[in-house]
């Protein structure tokens, strides 16, 4: 009898401990939308709505990592009626998708079914940590993303408020929303009011534009802002900024669907011309070679490139981005010679590199221009060269290194 009791104890204690880590968000079986809100408001809870792909990575980590995590399961069945929907293949999943405004997955809705209004959103996976926050926001009928817009359009525009509105839009994936309200914010300031930690930390995330009035005011008084975030982090931005916007108006080529943007352009050369920093004259390199591109002047671009380099104002290796971004331009080039003439210098400067990997790149480069003159046998041997230098700087790394291969 003693023995039967405690196989009993211990069969029990076995069960609970499966049953402690089974726990997992308890998704409605059915898929039929209105059920769900039916029963949604006969409960008062919101409901929550996983929104996935079959195809999607993200959805599946979710599920498989997050969604059965035992904090996530209580937080979420005793707070909320729960349903998950395919986009592409539920009937109801379709057309909630297009109501919903999903664009990207996974996105994560929680929703009034007294409405059926969108309250809150989450775009992306993250920890249990990231989804409980994010729930509770949503459960918080003040500070929700509805509940912020609302209090947005009514004019609030504290610091505190500010930061936490565009952290939600953020992670609600609504770029074009979030730039507006950090513009409209931060345009508003004086350079004094701009150079506080908080602000800082809000042009830091959420301005990209080196045009903008915040950077352009950041450029204007630099010292103000590396006594709040420090030089390297302040100039680490600038350039980013400076180098995203020239390399959108340098990628421009021929033949594209779209139209170049002249008078952008004309506007970054001028503020360049105006600025007294150091990465604008490499953005200014690139944004004048790029002019022989547009207009199809190959031999102008050469000696442009030449009269460039022989300058050494690149930094950190930018160099050699600039020359094998307009060497490649020779592809939309008919005068074989001038073809032939950037074949031979791209072996002058791969004779002159020690880096494996740049060697790798730079043969990559010769192989293109090689197919372009109809040198199938040069490109074919280019790239076998490329892929030699390639496992050398594996094996000198020790494979701690690993060159970003192209998809073009």
């Amino acid at each position: 009898m003693k023995k039967l009791f405690l196989l009993t104890l211990l069969m029990a204690g076995v069960m609970m401990g499966v049953e402690a880590q089974n726990r997992s968000i308890g998704f409605e079986q059915t898929r039929e939308w209105k059920k769900v809100i039916k029963k949604a408001k006969k409960e008062k809870k919101l409901i929550f709505v996983d929104c996935y792909t079959s195809w999607c990575g993200p959805c599946k980590m979710l599920a498989k990592d997050v969604f059965t995590r035992d904090e996530v399961a209580d937080y979420f069945n005793a707070n909320f009626v729960c349903a998950k929907y395919d986009m592409e293949k539920d009937a109801d999943g379709v057309i909630l998708k297009d109501r919903f405004g999903v664009k990207a997955f996974p996105t994560l809705v929680f929703v009034d079914p007294a409405t059926q209004q969108v309250v809150h959103r989450m775009v992306g996976a993250g920890s249990a940590d990231w989804l409980i926050a994010g729930a509770k926001l949503a459960n918080d009928p003040q500070n929700n993303l509805s509940a912020m817009i609302k209090r947005y359009e009514a004019g609030e525009r504290g610091e505190q408020f500010l930061s936490a509105y565009l952290a939600a839009l953020s992670a609600a994936y609504m770029a074009e929303e979030q730039g507006k309200v950090a513009a409209e914010y931060l345009n508003s300031l004086s350079e004094e009011q701009l150079a506080t930690k908080e602000n800082w930390e809000l042009v830091k995330k959420y301005v990209s534009d080196p045009l903008s009035e915040p950077l352009k005011k950041v450029m204007q008084s630099r010292d103000k802002f590396y006594a709040v975030a420090g030089k390297e982090v302040v100039d680490y931005k600038l350039d980013n900024s400076i180098m995203g916007a020239t390399m959108r108006l340098a990628a421009w080529r021929p033949g594209m669907d779209q139209v170049f943007d002249e008078k952008r352009n004309e506007e970054l050369i001028g503020y360049l011309l105006s600025v007294d920093y150091a990465g604008a004259p490499a953005a200014l390199a690139q944004l004048y070679t790029a002019a022989y591109i547009r207009k199809g002047d190959f031999r102008g671009m050469l000696d442009k490139m030449k009269e460039v380099l022989s300058y050494n104002m690149f930094r950190a290796g930018a160099d050699q981005h600039y020359f094998q971004n307009n060497i490649e331009a020779l592809t939309l080039c008919d005068d074989k010679a001038l073809v032939e003439e950037g074949i031979k210098w791209i072996d002058e400067v791969c004779l002159n590199t020690s880096d494996y990997f740049t060697k790798a790149n730079l043969m990559n480069s010769k192989a293109r221009l090689q197919t372009k003159i109809g040198d199938t046998l040069g490109a074919d041997k280019s790239k076998m060269e490329e892929e030699k230098y390639n496992k050398e700087g594996e094996r000198r790394s020790g494979g701690k290194v690993m060159r970003a291969m192209r998809m073009n």
